[in-house]
């Protein structure tokens, strides 16, 4: 009778054993899974958008922009480009684009360093063609389900070519002479990004870059950024957004400021 009773309490144990199994393996593989999720390895965003520009650029356009992000261990590659380009009756109203090859090492749990080049060109501002070469580092300093700030600091090198024009009173805004020039020299970059998610369907972000010359501190740079999103579905969404760059020291003979405000459909994946 003993060993009836033992067999069946050891059955018991297994059955038991047997059920909590059936439960625990399946919420462990829905949680790898979720954390696999989390950690998306390819990200993908391209905007068509409609855009006002003012400044050196007037024009209603369209522009194209796309983000391709790829996360390896603990290494993200990105690479971002845009492109604004419109004419009338023979003449640019705006030709700007720019393009970056970024790539991040991470080193803590917030902190990162970072390899970042960058080539731009705004013709109608005066420059012909902008590189950066920078290297530095960025560090998450708040990072919640609600918001995340950040900020990135590089230093290196730059060259720029660009076009000057001298314009005689009363010429009606047309340049008499126009001259090309480059010149090279040490420059460095910082940025300070702000992510609010509204909701799940709706995120806010702003965005401050600041560019610095150290051959001529007078001519810096900056860049703000604003944006508002909403998805329409898990890879649309709309946004509208407003940039405005500041040339403290601009080319001779261009303005100092361009505004740019586009309305966008947004692919990502």
């Amino acid at each position: 009778m003993m060993y009836i009773i033992h067999f069946l309490k050891i059955h018991q144990l297994i059955i038991i054993f047997l059920i909590v199994a059936l439960f625990i393996l399946p919420l462990k593989a829905e949680e790898e899974s979720g954390e696999k999720e989390n950690e998306k390895k390819y990200y993908s965003s391209t905007s068509f958008s409609l855009v006002l520009t003012r400044g050196n650029n007037r024009a209603l356009s369209f522009s194209f922009d796309t983000e391709q992000n790829l996360r390896l261990a603990k290494n993200v590659l990105s690479f971002k480009g845009s492109i604004i380009h419109s004419s009338s009756d023979n003449q640019k109203k705006s030709e700007i684009y720019y393009s970056h090859f970024k790539y991040d090492r991470k080193i803590s749990s917030r902190a990162y360093l970072l390899g970042l080049v960058r080539v731009e060109r705004n013709k109608l501002a005066g420059y012909n063609f902008r590189l950066a070469l920078s290297i530095g580092a960025g560090y998450v300093w708040i990072q919640g389900k609600k918001i995340e700030v950040f900020s990135e600091g590089a230093f290196g090198w730059s060259n720029e070519n660009s076009s000057e024009k001298t314009i005689s009173p009363g010429a009606n805004d047309v340049p008499i002479t126009e001259s090309t020039f480059s010149t090279s020299f040490f420059s460095s970059i910082f940025t300070g990004k702000l992510v609010y998610t509204i909701s799940s369907a709706a995120q806010f972000v702003h965005q401050e870059t600041l560019f610095l010359n150290w051959k001529d501190m007078s001519d810096y740079r900056l860049n703000s950024y604003s944006s508002i999103s909403a998805s329409v579905s898990r890879n649309f969404a709309l946004r509208t957004s407003l940039q405005i760059i500041y040339e403290h020291k601009p080319v001779l003979g261009h303005k100092n400021t361009d505004f740019f405000f586009l309305s966008s459909i947004v692919i990502k994946f």
